[in-house]
């Protein structure tokens, strides 16, 4: 069996430490990379530009390849960014799965969202008999939705086999970027939050959801997609954390949904002018007041041992690596 692995998505929040983990594991790892740059602390992938519109590039990466993750996704909570979000989450999904099949990939393990199943409400469990949200009013949810369901169409075939690993919100250390739950930490830590917002959301270590990747290489049946989730927590909940680990006060105040909701919606339009992702839309909101408090893991624990870190030690790496790195 080659341990030559390609990945997508690898200048991403999950995708950057995949591959560093499987170069410390001793794959063989090429990275699909568009314009950025990224280096890696040690050991460097081999690179090849393009997109997941270019079937020479995709062809590139994946060709004597055993796995391909494919993590390469646009993250969005705009109420409307549909058109761009399915070029990336659907039809680039779609060229990944062809060029692995034309190069005789054995397998792909896709990366989707606990955003693809269908949320109703915060009482609500979620597991992988939920629903997809094929009909959401997330583009973003949707876009997940429909990918993940051609993808697990796809691996009926077992040309490649597909396995999908669908995590909830990825907290933790090594989010050079920082990723937006980073920054929430970062202005947590350095004490730059004069208040909150309201609700929560099921928060995952970075470091837990690349074990299960890693483990998916060999383990998990085809044609199955892996929730995997962590604890549920309010945004006041991670505040505290973060107060114990430095001594700042937690905020004072919350902000009602009902505030919020009216910003955000004026917000919005005037960010997609300036082609910035704001900071909260009304689909943003309706997460974190709406969202299960209940998602499962326990497909993903038999399958491949998944068994999340306390969220309290998470927050506690976070704090050391964002210190050690300049952030704090």
């Amino acid at each position: 069996m080659s341990r030559n692995i390609a990945v997508t998505g690898a200048s991403g929040r999950i995708g950057r430490f995949l591959v560093m983990r499987l170069l410390e594991e001793g794959f063989s790892v090429r990275v699909l990379l568009h314009r950025s740059h990224v280096d890696w602390p040690d050991i460097q992938p081999a690179v090849v530009r393009g997109s997941l519109n270019d079937p020479e590039a995709l062809d590139s990466l994946v060709k004597d390849c055993d796995v391909v993750f494919h993590l390469a996704a646009e993250i969005s909570v705009r109420s409307r960014a549909k058109r761009h979000l399915d070029k990336t989450n659907l039809f680039g999904t779609e060229n990944v799965l062809e060029a692995a099949r034309r190069q005789k990939v054995r397998r792909v393990v896709y990366f989707s969202s606990v955003q693809a199943f269908v949320s109703e409400g915060r009482e609500t469990p979620i597991s992988e008999s939920t629903p997809l949200a094929l009909n959401s009013a997330s583009p973003y949810g949707r876009s997940k939705a429909i990918a993940l369901e051609r993808a697990l169409i796809f691996s009926r075939e077992r040309n490649p086999e597909v396995i999908a690993l669908c995590p909830t919100g990825v907290i933790g250390p090594y989010d050079f970027a920082p990723s937006p739950s980073g920054k929430m930490l970062i202005d947590l830590f350095n004490g730059n939050l004069p208040a909150l917002t309201p609700g929560g959301f099921d928060w995952v270590d970075v470091r837990d959801v690349c074990d299960a990747a890693i483990a998916a290489i060999n383990s998990g049946r085809n044609g199955e997609a892996y929730i995997l989730s962590g604890k549920y927590a309010r945004i006041w909940d991670i505040a505290n954390l973060t107060s114990v680990l430095t001594g700042r006060k937690v905020p004072k105040f919350t902000i009602p949904f009902s505030v919020l909701l009216p910003v955000a919606m004026l917000a919005e339009p005037a960010t997609g002018l300036l082609r910035k992702e704001p900071v909260f839309t009304p689909e943003a909101l309706r997460i974190l007041k709406h969202g299960s408090q209940y998602i499962s893991h326990e497909k993903a624990a038999q399958a491949f041992g998944f068994s999340p870190r306390p969220l309290k030690a998470t927050i506690a790496d976070a704090c050391r690596w964002f210190e050690q790195n300049g952030y704090l």
